[in-house]
């Protein structure tokens, strides 16, 4: 028991070493909704072996709840009409899962925003 912890701490703490190249990417902003303040990085699934800062993001606490099971009032999210067209990667397809999700919730401007996107290659196979 103690090995398997031991094994998962020491991802969390390659996780957080990210942290700082990360935040360049990011500029001290949460890669979602731009927030700055307390950020924390987040690996972005389908997550690899080893931790990878290319399927990472730096995101803050409201964003990071989002992401959890249930997000918290579709209308608050509204800035990811703008995240599902981000440049990097993980922030893009951390965006168009929560946007997939709302939608399938009953959030208009979600589907209407969903309507018009369009992934790259690469995009769509990190979503599966």
């Amino acid at each position: 028991m103690s090995r398997g912890r031991d094994k998962h701490q020491a991802r969390l703490s390659a996780v957080a070493r990210q942290g700082r190249n990360l935040s360049r990417r990011a500029r001290n902003r949460c890669e979602l909704c731009g927030e700055g303040g307390s950020l924390k990085v987040v690996e972005v699934e389908p997550v690899l072996a080893e931790p990878d800062e290319a399927r990472a993001i730096l995101i803050c606490p409201r964003c990071e709840g989002a992401l959890g099971k249930k997000p918290p009032d579709p209308l608050s999210l509204r800035f990811l009409e703008t995240a599902i067209w981000a440049e990097v990667p993980p922030v893009q397809s951390a965006g168009v899962r929560l946007v997939r999700r709302l939608a399938a919730d009953g959030a208009p401007w979600a589907a209407d925003a969903l309507e018009g996107l369009y992934l790259d290659e690469k995009i769509a196979a990190l979503l599966g």
